[in-house]
């Protein structure tokens, strides 16, 4: 009866797993993400655009990039943040498959932007239905190491864009772990299973148990044997 129960119980569980696992294969269409992005450092900056995403094809991660280069006052904003070791605040709008537009806030060191020349990846990450559910920004490498850069060195950017989908997760052989467990069930039954343990794995509870009370014993009564014979020796 357990093991009907348990049984049942991995079955149910099996077929969770499996109703969530996202399939990339089963689902395509095509994303729209707008990008803005603020060098002020306040808490409420102000965002200009920068440029449009058109990931043409989310099943296969086709994008066409487009952004305009940094006007001369950007450039002087994005050296004056990097030297105050500020950073850099990039926000995406996505039209999703539905029409509906999300908005996603992400940021990097204004330093690290600045001394990989404009060269930074964009990450969108997309849930089982297709739906974007994070963008991120990052640059490589990644650390500020205080390298001089000229407003030459600001032209363009040079943005890597990499759709990456949920990871299907393992699934439990669940239909091979029941018929282990009913053979094993059967066999009990028939009386095939085979104990291979030692003899003191096997009856070591009854084993332990003597022991004690004999040592018990001979501690309880440590002179028996010699008062005996004195007592003899005496007649």
């Amino acid at each position: 009866m357990m093991i009907r129960y348990i049984c049942g119980f991995l079955v149910f569980h099996s077929t969770w797993i499996l109703a969530f696992q996202p399939d990339v294969v089963e689902y395509d269409g095509h994303l729209s993400i707008k990008l803005q992005h603020a060098f002020d450092q306040v808490q409420e900056p102000q965002f200009f655009d920068r440029g449009t995403i058109s990931i043409q094809s989310i099943r296969t991660g086709a994008v066409t990039v487009q952004q305009s280069p940094l006007t001369i006052e950007d450039k002087k904003k994005l050296k004056a943040v990097a030297e105050k070791d500020g950073i850099y605040r990039l926000r995406a709008f996505v039209r999703g498959l539905d029409g509906k537009e999300t908005s996603f806030l992400t940021f990097v060191r204004a330093c690290s932007l600045a001394e990989s020349h404009l060269s930074d990846i964009l990450t969108v990450s997309l849930d089982h239905t297709g739906s974007v559910i994070a963008v991120s920004m990052s640059t490589s490498p990644a650390i500020c190491e205080g390298r001089h850069v000229t407003q030459e060195d600001l032209r363009q950017f040079n943005t890597t864009v990499f759709v990456k989908h949920m990871e299907q997760g393992p699934v439990p052989d669940t239909a091979a772990y029941i018929q282990k467990l009913e053979k094993e069930r059967e066999a009990r039954e028939r009386g095939e299973t085979k104990d291979n343990r030692s003899f003191l794995a096997k009856y070591w509870m009854y084993i332990v148990p003597v022991v004690i009370f004999v040592v018990l014993s001979g501690a309880a009564n440590p002179d028996g044997g010699a008062g005996a014979g004195g007592g003899g020796a005496g007649r």
